[in-house]
């Protein structure tokens, strides 16, 4: 485990909101040196604690239908049913959870029809999917994949 002051938090949160802004910028922002931030942002990535990645937004490239699915899956084939749903580009985030169902993903596709198509072709064909609930998101309000800290 990594152990964060307080800013590195404050670097990580500025990062998250722009990961190209200027080394020089957030020194003056945080009332310390550019060599202190840009020493502080490298090793944060060299110890895996952030990465620098471009968020694309869905409906600017033609994935406007996004939606959260449950799986229920046969316990022996989890492993599998993993696998091959990561391998699908529609899947964008996957989790084995607890609860309800065993595993959660979000998919990003063109339209309804992609969307409907993914749920009773592509989940109907991966053997151990025993049942699935699709909620359809209407608007997303806050991308996944960022940890806010």
């Amino acid at each position: 485990m990594v152990t964060l002051d307080d800013l590195d938090r404050k670097l990580i949160s500025e990062l998250q909101k722009d990961g190209y802004r200027a080394h020089t910028e957030l020194a003056r922002r945080f009332g310390t040196s550019k060599s202190t931030v840009t020493r502080r942002i490298r090793r944060l990535i060299t110890e895996g604690v952030v990465r620098i990645v471009a968020a694309v937004d869905a409906d600017m490239i033609g994935l406007g239908s996004s939606a959260m699915i449950g799986l229920n899956v046969d316990p022996k084939h989890i492993d599998s049913v993993l696998e091959q749903l990561a391998a699908k580009s529609q899947v964008h985030m996957l989790a084995l959870v607890a609860g309800r169902y065993n595993i959660a993903a979000i998919i990003a596709v063109p339209s309804p029809k992609e969307l409907a198509h993914f749920v009773m072709k592509e989940l109907a064909g991966i053997e151990g999917i025993r049942a699935s609930e699709t909620l359809l998101a209407l608007e997303i309000r806050k991308v996944p994949s960022l940890l806010v800290i």
